[in-house]
């Protein structure tokens, strides 16, 4: 015999909201499944969405594992925290190294920077070109071309008188030239140059007095010429010449 369960017509009521309710979920997913179908159908898969072509930004900084600053680019170059240097905002990229201390920069070149100290250079706003710095900081050569038509190549000492040897072409003079210097901060001039212009070539060795104590000398109608001065010649070429 089996036994008749009454239903009460509150429960009744609320089964049937429920069924509605799970009525209008399953259609809305039905609609939005057929429109991601349409839509996948109109797309044209043969043309990718192009990227934009250029990036725009006035100043990026790339850091290091460890969140330290190391590259920084931009013009001019980001502020840093991190650089060591503080006096510099060339147009460019410097490299940083794991002290902080510039190492290599390219670009606009910053201003001469030995020992700490800043130095102003010729024609500071219209260098551009490379330049090498210790791990401390202090330039060691570099690479320029500058506004005032000269190109240079160069490479300094650690310790005075730095500068040690260079090469360098000058468009005013039409001037291509080498030349190489004394260690010795107390040397008046070159000990070695060399160089030709338009007519003329010649190599020179200079005492540390600044006086050339041996030269080879050609122009384009003579005969190359030897030229040598004793140390005695030297320091009398050296003395003031009475009247």
């Amino acid at each position: 015999m089996s036994e008749q369960t009454d239903v009460r017509a509150e429960d009744w009521n609320r089964l049937q909201r429920e069924v509605a309710r799970l009525r209008i979920l399953v259609i809305v997913a039905l609609l939005a499944v057929i429109a991601l179908a349409a839509v996948s159908l109109l797309r044209k898969p043969d043309i990718p969405a192009r990227p934009d072509a250029i990036l725009r930004a006035q100043g990026l900084v790339i850091t290091d594992a460890q969140g330290h600053d190391r590259i920084l680019i931009g013009a001019p170059v980001p502020a840093s925290n991190g650089r060591t240097r503080k006096d510099d905002a060339s147009d460019g990229i410097i490299f940083l190294g794991k002290t902080g201390a510039d190492r290599l920069a390219l670009g606009q070149l910053p201003t001469l920077h030995i020992d700490g100290k800043t130095y102003k250079r010729r024609g500071d706003d219209d260098n551009y070109g490379m330049t090498l710095y210790d791990t401390r900081g202090s330039e060691r050569g570099g690479l320029a071309s500058m506004g005032s038509g000269r190109v240079g190549l160069a490479l300094d000492r650690a310790t005075p008188p730095y500068e040690a040897i260079g090469l360098m072409i000058d468009d005013s003079e039409n001037f291509a030239g080498m030349y190489i210097n004394y260690g010795d901060p107390k040397a008046h001039d070159s000990a070695i140059e060399l160089g030709t212009d338009t007519d003329h070539a010649s190599i020179e060795i200079k005492g540390k007095g600044g006086h050339a104590r041996a030269k080879l000398s050609l122009d384009g109608a003579n005969k190359p010429a030897w030229q040598f001065d004793d140390a005695e010649s030297a320091a009398k070429a050296a003395q003031p010449q009475g009247h």
